[in-house]
């Protein structure tokens, strides 16, 4: 790859301009202290770096690509990572297992999301594609967007089942492919892999899970109101998917 600077980047990436160094360092910053990762930072230097051609880590990639507000995807492709290559037959399509948390107001977006009227904000829903919700997202989001892999939902006004991981009023991405409950050897909260259930009666349920033959425990955040509950599977309940990217709203309409 041919060495670079901010005006070849800016061509690479295919935007108008760059944010200013110091930008990139707060919010990167920022994200490195939220994730418990330095790997996510990127200083004065790593942009030095950055710029005289070095390709940076794909956690630096993850807070650039927060900090220009374009898809994650994009970025990468501009440092060479054919996304759309067919190897041995099969695109590529990976499977995403880290939870990714970005809070659209700090990186400026400020809107509110119009519902149906038969849409309950108190709960937590599966949005339809057909909702017209979907026109009050702004365009660097919807262009993320990936409706053909993931659902989407809405975590509920009353909603406080996973604490401020995923907070009420937060739009989340579920990957439908990775509906089985993973168990590994978390070392924090944050690294547990967070389900939406869809439940019998309507309505869904977002929180850690343990499952047990056709028993299902939904365990809510330790700073929840909600209690732990038990499901039989398919009776009760089904595991829709995992929930790999959480949105953050300035506010919900009120009721």
């Amino acid at each position: 790859m041919e060495p670079a600077n901010s005006e070849v980047l800016i061509k690479r990436l295919q935007t108008d301009r760059l944010p200013k160094p110091v930008e990139i360092e707060r919010v990167s910053r920022s994200i490195a202290e939220e994730r418990g990762n330095p790997d996510y930072y990127i200083s004065p230097d790593a942009w030095l770096e950055i710029e005289q051609g070095t390709t940076p880590s794909i956690y630096k990639l993850f807070s650039l690509a927060v900090c220009l507000r374009m898809p994650y995807e994009r970025v990468i492709q501009a440092f060479g990572v054919e996304l759309q290559r067919s190897w041995s037959g099969m695109e590529l399509d990976p499977v995403r297992s880290e939870l990714v948390r970005i809070n659209l107001q700090e990186l400026g977006f400020s809107f509110q999301l119009s519902f149906d009227t038969h849409f309950d904000i108190k709960q937590t829903n599966l949005l339809q594609s057909s909702s017209a919700a979907w026109q009050c997202l702004p365009a660097p989001l919807l262009e993320r967007l990936n409706p053909a892999r993931y659902h989407y939902a809405v975590i509920g006004l009353d909603d406080d089942s996973m604490g401020d991981l995923v907070p009420p009023g937060s739009l989340v991405e579920i990957d439908r492919r990775q509906n089985s409950i993973e168990t590994f050897a978390w070392r924090n909260l944050r690294e547990r892999p967070v389900y939406v259930i869809g439940h019998a009666a309507g309505g869904c349920s977002c929180g850690w899970c343990q499952q047990e033959g056709k028993v299902l425990t939904l365990l809510p955040h330790p700073l929840s109101r909600l209690p732990v509950r038990r499901l039989t599977l398919p009776q009760d309940a089904e595991i829709i998917g995992r929930v790999v990217s959480v949105w953050f709203f300035e506010r919900l309409p009120a009721v």
